[in-house]
């Protein structure tokens, strides 16, 4: 094998490869297709503390030999849990490769599992949780994200809550892993200086021992649009500064229009020189930042304006953005702006593949996803083949001027007054209950 491959081991493992010698490095990217999505209600959060169990050590190995192992292959080994994932990244010093994979084998196929390391799991991941309050951007952002999506999954935290944490158990955790840690769930990408031909039999012998069952899938509905303007202000005392955040339901992987919506969005807020930054940053100063994003998940995730004006600020800053919002789904971006758009994506492009990383990344987000390998190789032809016509149909079908969600970190008495006539319904809540 040289360059990308592909292969399936006979457990059900499907591993990836780019090959390149250039430098002695090797980078591992593993993806169980399983995330926070199949927290049980009421155990939200167990995920995550499933996920921070496999490096508390293995049967034979304590946390810290663990480490230990870790820091003298040369290697670092890292885990974050989303919705619909638990990805493991690492790297790896090339001649500690094959050792290195073994032991991440022994991770996934012998964890510990020891109750005073679920003690201490629960104890740090509460701690993260409090800690997160005083992050005011990442209140935002859960504010925003739970008035948005309701009673939908995707309106969780992977986090959890204090409670949901607390009644974690030992047995929640192995009957976790016992279902989703299998050899069909996972996918493993290689990439750097490795011998292709060499894989095979190194990943036979770290993962063949993995169980062959496979999950069954996660049910997921499609989230629901609610009616309105809708603000949430999360109270914080002392705030000279806010962060808002404001959008609406906006595409999923499958859409015929993620592509289409993708350069539409880059247009309208994802430049130097798009209407967003220059009417809210340039003209007029409200916030230093700001920024337009397009999620897409399984199903539609948000379509996301983030900007942090101050508290003076709050009010003009919100009425633009509204302006602005009603501007682009009523008329689209203009012809220069489409091309500027396209022009940038193609362009910048090419730094997006300019490591064997970062040209396995997309192909095992495909893999991930279900998606055909195009959907990203032909990433260049589909943003090239936006017409202006078809991103303001696809802008028409897919967001909602009239029916926004809003969140704004603030200290209540300084903005609601103030914000109140923007939206149909003004909710407050104290930022140690988001």
């Amino acid at each position: 094998m040289s360059g990308a491959a592909r292969f399936v081991t006979a457990a059900g493992v499907v591993v990836l490869s780019e090959e390149s010698h250039a430098i002695p490095l090797v980078d591992v990217t593993a993806v169980l297709r399983t995330g926070a999505l199949a927290d049980p209600e009421g155990l939200e959060g167990l995920a995550r503390v499933a996920a921070r169990m496999l490096r508390m050590g293995t049967k034979t190995r304590s946390a810290e030999e663990t480490e230990e192992l870790l820091e003298r292959l040369g290697a670092s080994l890292s885990i974050d849990v989303s919705h619909g994932t638990i990805r493991f990244m690492g790297s790896v010093i090339a001649r500690s490769f094959p050792e290195f994979l073994a032991l991440f084998g022994e991770i996934l196929r012998a964890p510990a599992l020891r109750p005073k390391d679920l003690a201490r799991v629960k104890r740090e991941s509460i701690a993260d949780l409090s800690q997160q309050r005083d992050n005011d951007r990442w209140l935002g952002s859960r504010a925003f994200r739970s008035a948005l999506f309701g009673d939908h999954p995707y309106a969780r935290s992977p986090l959890g809550s204090v409670a949901s944490l607390r009644r974690v158990s030992l047995e929640d955790v192995s009957g976790f892993l016992r279902r989703y840690v299998t050899a069909p769930n996972l996918v493993l990408g290689i990439a750097g200086d490795v011998f292709g031909k060499d894989l095979p039999k190194l990943v036979d012998a770290a993962l063949g021992g993995l169980p062959r069952s496979t999950p069954k899938p996660i049910a997921l509905a499609s989230p629901k649009r609610i009616a309105g303007r809708r603000l949430v202000i999360v109270d914080k005392p002392g705030r000279t500064q806010t962060q808002m955040f404001l959008g609406t339901l906006g595409s999923r992987l499958r859409d015929p229009d993620f592509h289409t919506l993708f350069v539409a969005n880059t247009a309208f807020g994802g430049t130097f020189s798009s209407p967003l930054i220059q009417e809210v940053r340039a003209a007029r100063g409200y916030s230093y930042s700001a920024s337009s994003r397009l999620g897409a998940d399984r199903e539609r995730e948000a379509w996301t304006i983030y900007t942090h004006p101050s508290s003076e600020s709050a009010k003009d800053c919100l009425a633009l953005e509204l302006e602005l919002v009603e501007r682009f789904v009523s008329r689209g971006p203009t012809a220069t702006e489409l091309e500027f758009a396209k022009s940038y994506l193609v362009k910048s492009h090419a730094f997006d593949l300019d490591t064997p990383q970062k040209r396995l990344e997309p192909r095992v987000e495909a893999e991930v996803q279900g998606l055909p390998r195009s959907f990203h190789e032909k990433f260049v032809e589909r943003v090239s083949a936006v017409e202006l016509d078809a991103a303001r149909a696809a802008i028409h079908r897919r967001l909602a001027s009239a029916d926004l969600t809003i969140a704004i970190v603030a200290t209540a008495r300084d903005v609601i007054g103030s914000v109140r006539s923007l939206v149909d319904d003004v909710r407050v809540v104290p930022f140690d209950r988001v």
